[in-house]
């Protein structure tokens, strides 16, 4: 995930959480969130 899907500039990392990556482009101000792989849900 390096591209931004709005404009194509390059995203750069934003924050991160327990569950969470988010990632922003710093011309459009697209944010874009990834659920992490590693993370299962516990029911």
């Amino acid at each position: 995930m390096t591209q931004c899907t709005r404009c194509g500039g390059q995203l750069t990392y934003n924050d991160e959480t327990t569950k969470l990556v988010e990632y922003a482009c710093p011309t459009c101000h697209n944010t874009v969130i990834v659920q992490k792989e590693s993370f299962r849900a516990r029911a």
